[in-house]
């Protein structure tokens, strides 16, 4: 496996509470690289539409047939910037109180919040391949997964999914 740990900093900040546990995910270690990916996306989408649009113009006849292909485009370069956002930006929190887990994913301003009642989940694991830089956190809640935690540390994976065991009050 390989060791990352002395090249990238601590992201998961767990706070317990009275009531229950409180979680901050920080952005990711190496923002550099969405930054370089959004750019160069943004590069390869400006050459993409200077090629339909010169094609368009030498066929006119047959604009219509590259609507199809710009549409693609634009939805592969949308799909690129937001996960290039998600890398420089994005923050998850999680609270567990009451009998549920609240997850929220931000971006800037864009928030998205999940709420996970706690008598759903019947499994929190840790997700730590072998390579060691795409490690997470798998909540199974009625039959569905949903991963928490994108690129974490391998302790930091196994030591998150160990609180929100014992914040939700599976046994392991």
């Amino acid at each position: 496996m390989f060791d990352v740990r002395k090249h990238l900093r601590r992201r998961v900040q767990i706070t317990q509470r009275h009531n229950g546990l409180s979680v901050r995910i920080e952005r990711q270690n190496l923002r550099g690289s969405y930054v370089w990916m959004m750019c160069l996306s943004t590069v390869m989408f400006a050459l993409f539409c200077n090629t339909i649009y010169g094609a368009s113009l030498r066929h006119p006849h047959d604009a219509f047939y590259f609507l199809p292909v710009f549409a693609l485009g634009l939805t592969c370069y949308v799909l690129v910037v937001t996960i290039a956002l998600w890398g420089i930006f994005g923050v998850e929190e999680i609270v567990t109180e009451a009998g549920s887990l609240r997850w929220t994913r931000s971006i800037l301003k864009w928030n998205r919040t999940s709420n996970i009642p706690a008598a759903d989940i019947t499994d929190i694991r840790a997700i730590t391949p072998w390579f060691g830089v795409d490690n997470s956190v798998e909540v199974t809640a009625a039959g569905k997964q949903q991963r928490i935690g994108d690129k974490l540390l391998h302790d930091e994976a196994i030591e998150l999914a160990y609180h929100l065991r014992r914040a939700i009050g599976l046994t392991r």
